[in-house]
Order: C-alpha cells, then structure tokens, then sequence
C-alpha cells in the first residue's frame, strides 16, 4: 500500500496544531502555580499543591471533573466553594490528600444520581 506522504504530514501538523490550541485555551484552576501569578498570601493547601506534582496534577484533575459536572447540572457552584473551603483549611498533605479523595467519593456519588 502506498502512503502519500503530504496526507501524513498534513495530518501530523493539524494533531500539533490542535495541541497548541488546546494548552492556549485550557482553562486555569482558581490555584494558579506561576509564581510572578501567585498572591502574596497563598494558603498552605495552595502551596502544597503547587509544590507537589501529584498534588497539582490530582488537583487539575479535580478542578477539570468540576467544570464537567457543573456543566452538566450535576454539581452547582455551592459545592465548589465547599470543596475549596475544606481545601484551603487544609495546612498538611495529609489533609489535603483526605479532601482530594473526598471529593472523588462526592463526585462518584453526584453522577450516580437519578
């Protein structure tokens, strides 16, 4: 079978370009980790999670299943606030590891709702 060469590099360039669209138009978390970005006063739970890649990549995670349920009427906004206040109390990576996996379980439950 012969491959056409240009379809490839055609296809090649819309994957990247896609890409780049995407990390340009991503929404941020309200945890913005750029430190010419950062407040002056971060809490702990917010310099836990920026300080740690598990914790930065769980929260993203996190923040992004938020949107979606939102979105989807599943969740509402009282929820979020609720979560980020249990988050932002949090002043250990125990703590803030506990609140993640909370919220798993609360967001597992809000889906499986009729």
């Amino acid at each position: 079978m012969h491959r056409c060469p240009s379809l490839s590099l055609l296809a090649r360039l819309g994957v990247a370009l896609a890409g780049v669209i995407c990390l340009g138009t991503a929404r941020a978390t309200d945890i913005d980790c750029d430190p010419s970005a950062r407040p002056a006063v971060a809490t702990q739970a917010q310099r836990l999670v920026c300080e740690s890649a598990l914790f930065s990549m769980g929260y993203q995670r996190i923040y992004a299943d938020q949107q979606r349920l939102l979105k989807a009427g599943t969740i509402n906004e009282t929820d979020i606030a609720a979560f980020r206040n249990k988050r932002d109390r949090c002043d250990t990576a125990a703590c803030l590891d506990a609140v993640f996996r909370e919220w798993r379980t609360f967001a597992a439950q809000a889906r499986a709702r009729p």
